[in-house]
């Protein structure tokens, strides 16, 4: 138990009127400022997370995210309970959010989990991703930054996808009309943004706040990497891997039918936007700082 910042108490006070009676500081955060609360009334328990800029666009875009998916899917998304934003002492201006809490364990390390569980998880990531493209499409790709309190496509700096990645990794596809449809990505979906059941049933899909526009195709692959690719798995468990994660996603949506194809380029055009991310980040001080944090949760332990 961590004793109760006084920001944290004084804005839990003014927004859900009720006081602190413990806090947590979860051990695998990352950028942003993460309290596990329990709460002297209801809701009981609640998350606060104070800043956590999106790394593509530094804006602050979770809670709108979250508040957008909650809104329009019946994905395991946690509801926004209270959002707002307070002033340091130095003056500068943080986004705060308290959000439901919700049940279950985040499936790490994942390559411990049973291979019943294992698939499930991947099933069900499919089945997540195919109703998150079905509902949200849009007319062009991009980041995704806020204006006011609002959501707004934008070009993050550094490698935009699909121009400049196809550009290093020196390939040009064609696509079809479906695959060439801008769809809402999650932008960081990987085992610790989950949190599962016994069974493996995906009880709650967090931190949006990395959330981008892209290709469906893009978003299956960078999931594939995450789940199946960056575990030494037999061979004949990839291959059932990836089948339990496209079967998901074809229960909502056609698989884009390049997807086959191309995954390994899309793989690869993932690896390259994260090494010029790293690059760009490590040009800056807060950048070294954040990038330290993340590159240490996207390592299994």
């Amino acid at each position: 138990m961590d004793s109760v910042p006084a920001h944290v108490e004084s804005l839990i006070a003014a927004s859900l009127d009720c006081s602190v009676s413990s806090v947590e500081v979860p051990a695998d955060g990352r950028i942003g400022e993460t309290y596990l609360l329990e709460l002297a009334d209801t809701p009981w328990q609640a998350v606060c997370k104070i800043g956590g800029p999106s790394v593509r666009t530094g804006d602050v875009i979770e809670p709108l995210a979250t508040q957008l998916v909650n809104s329009t899917t019946e994905l395991p998304v946690p509801s926004v309970l209270a959002t707002g934003v307070f002033d340091e002492e130095t003056g500068f201006q943080k986004h705060w959010a308290v959000y439901e809490h919700r049940e279950g364990v985040t499936p790490t390390p994942f390559d411990a989990r049973a291979v019943s569980v294992r698939r499930r998880i991947l099933s069900e990531t499919g089945a997540i991703l195919g109703q998150l493209h079905a509902k949200h499409q849009f007319d062009r790709l991009g980041g995704l930054g806020r204006s006011a309190d609002t959501l707004c496509i934008c070009d993050p700096d550094g490698l935009n996808f699909p121009k400049r990645g196809r550009e290093l990794v020196g390939i040009t596809p064609t696509y079809r009309d479906r695959d060439r449809v801008p769809v809402l990505s999650h932008g960081d979906l990987f085992p610790g943004n989950l949190l599962v059941d016994k069974d493996g049933t995906v009880t709650a899909l967090l931190d949006w706040g990395n959330a981008q526009v892209t290709t469906a195709s893009y978003a299956l692959a960078r999931a594939e990497m995450r789940f199946v690719d960056w575990f030494q798995f037999p061979a004949k468990e990839r291959k059932r891997l990836r089948s339990a994660l496209r079967r998901g996603y074809r229960q909502h949506r056609p698989l884009p039918a390049e997807y086959p194809e191309l995954a390994s380029f899309y793989k690869a055009v993932w690896l390259a936007q994260s090494a010029d991310r790293v690059c760009r980040h490590l040009l800056s001080r807060r950048g070294r700082q954040q990038m330290k944090r993340h590159l240490a949760s996207l390592v299994p332990v």
